[in-house]
């Protein structure tokens, strides 16, 4: 994982953004693919309205840095294979809450060079304290003013989540009236088995998320059938409130795994590989 963090301060607050190029590819795989890796094309405009502070998945890399760049107050503090996290209080990792202490933190899953580097996910988490941030009923109304009514909305006391969820087909104005599709799997002996799940849920037979591993053979696809989602989360702790935007490109993804392991699969064998028919 090669992360670039910018560690910046903003009345009183840190505020950290990082840019995560996320895969996981044997060394040796990394080597031999690394020279002879294609770029495609730049992929079509994405479909859907939603952004997080102006960036959409497939955007340009150099507007993410740019983003980046006006956002901190200094050039990057930080870049290493593992990330870790500076704070009064000591080093913390990835996994680390920061003490609780405000921040505003935003993150992008980079493609491969294949892709230019462009992100297929971004993420952004807001800590606060809970005077300084509207209530969650005030944050919902702002959101569907901006993008209407969700595809599903949740609320307990002050925790809250909104989802918006594209297919392929389009917006899915309502997840809870979507019908279960339907997995089948054959055993060894030959019995099928049949399980029900969620469109753009996190069913167990595929990938949940765009970070890229390397496996061939693959099988498992990432979360086929749905295009993208966007969801707000909502918590509201004693004195301070996390906020957390979240948008990724499942399409990107899929797009970006296919190619990506087609190439790596003819620079180890030398035998060239039929490329996918996907919709680019």
């Amino acid at each position: 994982m090669h992360i670039i963090t910018f560690f910046a301060t903003k009345g009183g607050r840190m505020i950290r953004f990082s840019i995560a190029a996320v895969m996981s590819v044997a060394m040796a795989t990394s080597a031999i693919a690394e020279n002879n890796l294609t770029a495609l094309p730049p992929t079509a405009e994405r479909p859907y309205p939603y952004e997080i502070l102006g960036l959409q998945p497939g955007d340009p890399l150099d507007d993410v840095m740019a983003l980046y760049a006006e956002r901190s107050e200094r050039d990057s503090t930080s870049e290493s294979e593992v990330l870790r996290v500076q704070s009064p209080d000591g080093d913390v990792g990835v996994n680390g809450r920061l003490a609780k202490m405000d921040q505003d933190q935003l993150t992008s899953t980079l493609s491969s060079d294949i892709m230019e580097q462009r992100p297929m996910a971004i993420h952004r988490s807001i800590r606060q304290p809970s005077d300084d941030l509207p209530e969650p009923l005030e944050l919902k109304a702002q959101i569907e003013e901006t993008y209407g009514p969700p595809s599903r909305f949740e609320i307990n006391g002050r925790d809250m989540k909104l989802t918006y969820v594209w297919s392929m087909d389009g917006f899915i104005p309502d997840l809870a009236a979507l019908p279960s599709a339907i997995h089948e799997e054959t055993s060894a002996t030959g019995s099928v088995r049949q399980t029900e799940y969620e469109l753009c849920g996190n069913a167990r037979h595929y990938l949940n998320e765009v970070d890229y591993r390397f496996e061939h053979p693959r099988n498992k696809e990432i979360k086929p059938g749905c295009l993208a989602s966007f969801t707000l989360t909502y918590r509201g702790e004693p004195g301070s409130t996390l906020i957390g935007f979240s948008l990724v490109d499942y399409e990107l993804g899929r797009i970006h795994m296919h190619e990506l392991d087609r190439q790596i699969v003819e620079a180890l064998t030398g035998e060239e590989v039929e490329a996918s028919d996907m919709d680019l």
